[in-house]
């Protein structure tokens, strides 16, 4: 059979062109599997923190409240409003020239501590017990009038829902006498076993008793008819009154009397545990400086109005 050079040139051209797919092939299945690669994901921007300029004061953490000190409990008596004879008649064995001219005095209602301020109160809101008979039912002693003026700011500071004082001197005499007219609350007679004090020197007919030469707590005798105890001896108790020799000019409606008088020396009431009988009497009365306190025979109680 005789090859033309046409067709055996269209030969070769088909068998090179078989090669070099076979080969290319061959070359594809050597390849590697490895995966093509890809960029890496984009960091998210750093946030910024953008501050007001309205105002150069920069903001401060938010700190939890103080949580407010508790008040101590105090147990209240509502005493209420009346009209009384204050002071004491001419005729009353042991009156001082202080306690006249007796006069009309109206009261409005208020409430009065049915205990003299115990040691263990006056440590909570203090800090300290300047007594020198240590006992938590204890009266505080050693008190001067502007300790008792500090201790009821600080009370009122604790907000439980009263603003407290020191009661006027009309206020303290009507809430002892409790509708009495007689020396004491309890008649014209005192007894050791009523009340604490010099018991061998008792008043009226009462026959001497017990000296205890200290004060005895609280609540120890019976209360008068408001229900206040110890309105006669064991400690005396500050009133918010000056002073006065007198009571020409004192005022008729219960208040404070704060003008006149011995300007330094504050009223103070009830007798206390070293004291004579007739010192305790409901009218009897005395003046000392604000800063006196020497003596453990001093203490306090309050009185107090709910707050609106």
């Amino acid at each position: 059979m005789k090859i033309t050079s046409r067709a055996f040139a269209l030969c070769l051209i088909l068998i090179v062109l078989g090669w070099t797919l076979a080969f290319s092939q061959v070359g594809a299945d050597k390849r590697p599997t490895t995966p093509p690669k890809t960029s890496p994901p984009k960091k998210p921007p750093k946030r910024t923190t953008t501050r007001s300029t309205s105002s150069s004061t920069p903001r401060s953490t938010p700190q939890p409240a103080k949580p407010r000190q508790s008040a101590p409990q105090i147990d209240m008596v509502l005493i209420p409003a009346g009209t009384f004879t204050m002071g004491s008649p001419d005729s009353e064995e042991g009156r001082g020239s202080d306690e006249g001219p007796q006069h009309q005095v109206t009261v409005k209602s208020f409430l009065m501590g049915k205990y003299e301020v115990t040691q263990e109160q006056y440590k909570k809101v203090m800090g300290t017990n300047p007594s020198d008979f240590k006992g938590k039912n204890l009266p505080v002693e050693r008190v001067s009038w502007n300790d008792a003026q500090e201790f009821i700011r600080r009370l009122n500071s604790r907000g439980d829902g009263y603003t407290y004082r020191l009661p006027t001197e009309a206020e303290w005499e009507y809430a002892c006498r409790a509708g009495t007219t007689t020396a004491f609350a309890f008649g014209d007679s005192l007894s050791p076993g009523q009340a604490n004090f010099d018991g061998n020197h008792p008043y009226g007919w009462a026959a001497k008793g017990i000296n205890r030469q200290k004060t005895i707590p609280v609540g120890s005798f019976q209360p008068n008819a408001f229900g206040l105890y110890d309105m006669h001896g064991n400690v005396a108790e500050w009133c918010q009154d000056w002073y006065h020799g007198n009571y020409n000019g004192a005022p008729t409606d219960g208040s404070a009397w704060e003008s006149g008088g011995e300007q330094g020396f504050r009223v103070l009431r009830s007798g206390a545990w070293d004291d004579y009988s007739d010192l305790l009497r409901s009218a009897a009365r005395n003046g000392l400086g604000t800063d006196y306190r020497i003596h453990n025979t001093i203490g306090v109680r309050v009185v107090a109005v709910a707050r609106t």
